[in-house]
């Protein structure tokens, strides 16, 4: 696109004036190489034909400037997306993007609404997630893609979603925990209209949906634009500019994801008369061209011939027909009736194993066919996931539920049914209930002759959305009406015992029907249920195949049947039953039981009382929440959950050790508040256990060596061993501990024998008040990243530290004098309160080219060396204020502009990067250019030098920040406020001065809604800061009087783009001449000799200041 700027483009045409006489000389001076003068004539009158912009249009130029940015930014987004979403895999969709786009005419000031609207599945959420993406990056300022607004709607309700979309579009989370009042208050709702926004509402059912979503939102900002995707197009023709109709692929499209699906990678070795009248079938659509390419994959001909030969039964080409071809196709009878039941029992994702053990065969042939369904595209794994996360398309879910409705016309005499409606008629012919008591519309009586009809009922499903409360089950109502499920007091011989699986959520009796027999049961849920026992004076039936039991939260539970004869019972499931006293001896038997939940169990006292004289059989655990003894027969057992209330009386208080005898396949063994005094050396065979839990062990002296054995450990928790002095030695590498807690342990010292602790990664010495040193082989530890010694009150030395480490604490740590070289990756360094802290041997500040932080756990590093009054001078003024700049770039390199923290240490000095300084606490005539709020503004910087004698700290808490900007043309007022936070954390005096840097970045900023300041005219800005106390409500900042705190001195930085890349010529600049003056003092001359060649050969670095 040319620009004529000063020109006009009839004088390039013709090129006359000054164009005439350049062309002259240009003949004179190439006259032997004419050709190109000719060249050079021709392009430029080509270029005055083409649309151009003139200047003489723009007024004043600046507007000039910010369109020809538009147009180029506007391009090179079009140009990455389609690159991006145009390569093979999204078959079709770029004509019908640019439709959309084409409707939505960005850059006009109207708010648009457009629509697009077709069949489900034929590809309308894809294409305006394309559209989404292609016009989200730097279009709009706040952007929200609401997906399965008609699923989440029904799941969560519509204040959830308008909470949703709201947070997303003002960038502001706070709002996801606001109550509804405030959420649809003038005050919310004027923020969005100042808000250039890009919203896309995804698969909208009803209109009442669309109006909760968008009420009050109809008067958008100027250039807003909304998508709407649906399957009714009643929902659109009230509120849509434009509907756009996404029609079926072309025949060559059609071919092309056909082929995608049926071949692969492959070259096709099929006629292709076959293709064609196999993609013909499809009509063109996505997802019937999936279904059925991949029913086709790797088939015969002959199977394809037949195929083909079935699909000329189904002559309607509307979508269910196509894909109930997939249906037909299901070899046997089995593979149906998994595929319904799974239309009929889940409306979203499901997993594998809940089809496992509803189906009749709990056996391999199942896997089978669920693997045959995924073949067949009609169900899917979800990525990400793994293979046991399993979902089915709405259509397909659809078409599974029409086919079970024509069964017949009477909804009784169908095989499943799962509408409220309906559940009450139920005959012989019912197989299945699902019944979803949160969605009900009105009260449901479910009367006797309702169950004692269905005599082949082998699923029964009456569930809640529930969440847990406490020990409580708290149903989540859909709506907020509570209907209620009624059903007959008695119910014996009304249960089919054919059942494979019953969940009856708040199930309202205290017994099962004492007629039922659970031959044929796998599955028992009775969540918050009234039962107290399973029944009443009649022997414990045998459950043959029974594998979970879940009672969890049924508060009147008092105890369980006999488990002798139930050998396939792998989880039980009794968290939150208050009211159980003991479980049965019977569980020892379970082999293949390998969750037991116990949690919240607060009357459980006994497991197995009248076994507890045995002790070849199990283990014992002395817990402080009153659980005795837990069996070692549980050979499979993975996890045993044992957090329990502390107020129970001990059953054997007595017991100081557990037996020499452990469960061989146990992976987590937790002992945490035991009075256990040692570990038997048996414990190194547990060569599978990968969580060893001994915290609050007070009574535990020693670790046996063998320790060392357990080559799966990866956790080793002995937090609150207060007896446990020494740490045995480490005789063999253990490979795969990472975390070692002995926080507030009585350990003295640790072996030179660390470093076969060859992959820890975290070491916790937190409160080791006798701990003094640390062995010399801790530099060994190649992968410790985080070393805490916090409050250790004896410890004066370090040895050399890993080079791996990066988060170091010593705070609290009162005698330690000096701190080692420390590794230039270090990203956290606390010290708080180490008065006696005299210096740092080296710490070299890093490189950001160097630093990859992304998705690092210590990414949010700090430094703190608040009362530090020892601390050398150039420590604190010049590394720590070096390492404090670094530490903010990094974060802001990788995009963490949320950034909103503070750095302490003592000093008197503003570092020099600071660009306004001054001393007292006021800053006046800033003067900033147009525009310095651009896209590479980043965020503020300030610094507080606080006077230490003048410092009361149970009174200054902060720092209150007030920032004024004045525009130049027409002295328009706009302001910022903010607060650093609690800065004095001790609650004592210090002596010394010391500086704060407190970094606030542009996504903070932008949460408060503060980024509404002047941005294309000059501006001056004033700053003023003050100590602020915080009231008990937090909510308000008061000044405070001096002589309870005073600023010595503060600065400013307005933080921009450009000085990350400036940052590290700076860095390399200090460092060297610090390794100079270190080699100064040494008086090594050689490595002074080629430090001065190398800044010879960068002498234009050095000239670059910091940042």
């Amino acid at each position: 696109m040319p620009i004529f700027y000063g020109i006009d483009p009839s004088t390039v045409r013709k090129q006359k004036g000054s164009y005439g006489d350049a062309f002259a000389q240009l003949e004179q001076r190439f006259k032997n190489r004419i050709e190109k003068v000719h060249q050079w004539r021709a392009a430029l009158v080509e270029a005055s034909n083409l649309c151009g912009l003139d200047s003489k249009d723009f007024r004043p130029e600046t507007k000039l400037v910010q369109r020809i940015v538009e147009d180029i930014v506007l391009e090179l987004l079009k140009y990455l997306s389609s690159n991006h979403h145009f390569k093979g895999h999204l078959v079709g969709i770029e004509g019908k993007v640019k439709e959309i786009e084409s409707l939505l005419s960005i850059g006009l000031k109207d708010v648009r609404i457009i629509g697009i609207w077709g069949m489900g599945g034929i590809g309308k959420t894809t294409l305006a997630s394309v559209v989404y993406q292609r016009l989200s990056y730097s279009q709009f300022e706040g952007c929200c893609f609401l997906r399965n607004v008609r699923e989440e709607y029904a799941r969560h309700g519509p204040n959830h979603l308008r909470k949703q979309l709201l947070s997303k579009l003002l960038n502001d989370e706070a709002i996801l925990q606001m109550d509804t009042t405030i959420i649809d208050s003038p005050f919310i709702l004027d923020r969005l209209r100042c808000r250039k926004v890009l919203i896309v509402l995804d698969d909208v059912d009803t209109l009442i949906q669309l109006d909760a979503l968008i009420e009050g939102c109809n008067e958008l900002a100027p250039e807003s634009r909304m998508i709407v995707t649906t399957r009714n197009k009643q929902v659109l023709k009230k509120v849509a500019d434009h509907i756009y109709k996404v029609d079926g692929l072309n025949d060559i499209e059609s071919l092309e994801l056909f082929r995608l699906h049926a071949f692969g990678k492959h070259s096709p070795a099929m006629d292709n008369d076959l293709v064609l009248e196999a993609t013909s079938y499809a009509t063109g659509h996505p997802l019937a061209l999936k279904v059925l390419g991949s029913f086709l994959c790797s088939r015969s001909k002959t199977e394809w011939q037949s195929a083909l030969m079935r699909l000329r039964r189904f002559p309607n080409p509307e979508i269910q027909d196509v894909l109930r071809i997939s249906y037909e196709g299901l070899d046997d009878k089995k593979m149906k009736d998994m595929f319904l039941d799974i239309a009929c029992l889940f409306n979203s994702s499901f997993k594998s194993d809940q089809v496992e053990r509803m189906s009749d065969d709990c056996n391999s042939s199942v896997k089978i066919e669920i693997s045959v369904l995924i073949d067949k595209s009609l169900i899917e794994n979800i990525k990400g996931h793994g293979d046991n996360e399993l979902w089915m398309h709405d259509l397909l879910r659809q078409m599974g539920r029409a086919i079970v409705r024509d069964e017949d016309n009477e909804p009784g005499n169908r095989s499943r049914l799962w509408d409220t409606m309906e559940v009450c008629k139920g005959t012989m012919a019912v197989e299945v209930i699902s019944l979803d008591v949160s969605i009900m519309k009105r009260n449901v009586k479910v009367c006797r002759e309702a169950f004692s009809n269905m005599r082949n009922l082998r699923i029964l499903k009456i569930y809640y959305r529930n969440d847990i409360v406490g020990n409580d089950f708290k149903p989540n109502i859909i709506g907020g009406v509570n209907f209620k499920l009624s059903i007959p007091r008695n119910l014996d011989s009304y249960l089919s015992n054919k059942l494979r699986y019953l969940q009856w959520d708040l199930y309202p009796l205290k017994l099962l029907p004492s007629n039922f027999v659970p031959e044929n049961l796998v599955e028992l849920v009775l969540r918050g249920s009234h039962v107290e026992k399973l029944w009443n004076n009649r022997k414990d039936p045998a459950f043959p195949v029974l594998r979970r039991m879940n009672f969890s939260h049924s508060r009147f539970l008092t105890q369980l049947p006999d488990m002798l004869q139930s050998p396939n019972l792998e989880s039980i499931n009794l968290e939150g039953c208050t009211s159980l006293v003991q479980v049965l001896s019977s569980l020892q038997n379970l082999d293949k039981l390998t969750f037991l939940n116990l949690n919240g169990c607060s009357k459980l006292r006994y497991i197995f009382k009248e076994m507890s004289k045995r002790t070849d059989g199990f283990w014992d655990v002395v817990s402080f929440g009153g659980i005795k003894n837990v069996l070692n027969n549980f050979t499979n057992l993975k996890s045993c959950i044992q957090s329990f209330t502390s107020n129970l009386c001990l059953y054997s208080s007595s017991q100081t050790h557990i037996s020499q005898k452990f469960a061989p396949n146990l992976r987590h063994l937790l002992m945490r508040e035991t009075a256990i005094e040692t570990l038997p050396p048996s414990i190194g065979f547990l060569s599978g256990l990968v969580k060893l839990d001994l915290g609050f062990c007070k009574r535990l002296k020693s670790l046996p060596r063998s320790i060392c054995l357990m080559k799966s450990l990866e956790e080793l928790d002995l937090f609150g061993c207060e007896k446990l002095k020494t740490f045995p030695e480490i005789l063999e590498p253990m490979e795969h501990l990472k975390l070692l807690l002995l926080d507030y342990s009585g350990i003295k010292e640790l072996p030179e024998s660390i470093e076969n602790l060859v992959s820890i990664r975290d070491l916790y010495l937190t409160q080791c008040k006798d701990l003094e040193f640390l062995p010399n082989n801790l530099c060994k530890l190649r992968n410790l990243e985080r070393l805490w010694l916090e409050a250790c009150s004896k410890f004066q030395h370090f040895p050399s530290l890993p080079p791996s480490l990066l988060d170091l604490s010593v705070s609290g740590c009162e005698k330690l004098k000096s701190l080692p070289e420390l590794p230039s990756q270090c990203l956290s360094l606390s010290a708080n309160g180490c008065m006696s802290l005299e210096s740092i041997s080296n710490w070299r500040a890093p490189l950001l080219k160097d630093l990859d932080i992304t998705g690092n756990r210590f990414s949010s590093g700090h430094i703190d060396f608040f009362g530090c009054d020892k601390l050398d001078e150039n420590t604190s003024n010049n590394v720590l204020a070096d390492h404090v700049a670094i530490k903010i770039l990094s974060r802001l390199k990788v995009g963490r502009t949320d950034l909103h923290s503070h750095f302490r240490y003592t000093g008197d000095q503003i570092p020099k990067w600071f660009s306004y300084r001054t001393c007292g606490t006021s800053i006046n005539n800033i003067m900033l250019p147009p525009y310095w709020n651009n896209d590479d503004f980043l965020g503020f910087a300030f610094c507080f030098v606080l006077r230490g004698n003048k410092i009361d700290p149970y009174t200054c808490h902060g720092i209150d920040v007030k920032l004024i900007f004045r525009t130049i043309d027409d002295n328009r007022l706009y302001g910022y406020s903010g607060c650093t936070g609690y800065l004095c954390d001790y609650n004592k005096a210090f002596s010394s001065d010391h500086v704060v840097i407190w970094f606030i970045g542009k996504l903070s900023l932008q949460s408060e809604g503060r980024l509404n300041w002047p941005f294309v005219c000059n501006t001056e800005a004033f700053v003023h800061v003050c100590p602020a106390y915080f009231d008990k409500s937090f909510d308000h900042v008061n000044n405070i009087e001096i002589e309870y705190g005073e600023i010595k001195k503060f600065g400013v930085r307005f933080v921009y783009n450009q000085d990350i890349e400036r940052c590290d010529a700076e860095t390399e600049r200090k460092n060297k001449r610090r390794f100079h003056e270190c080699c100064e003092s040494s008086g090594s001359t050689e490595a002074i000799g080629l430090l001065e060649e190398e800044d010879d050969d960068e002498s234009h670095s050095k000239k670059l200041k910091f940042m």
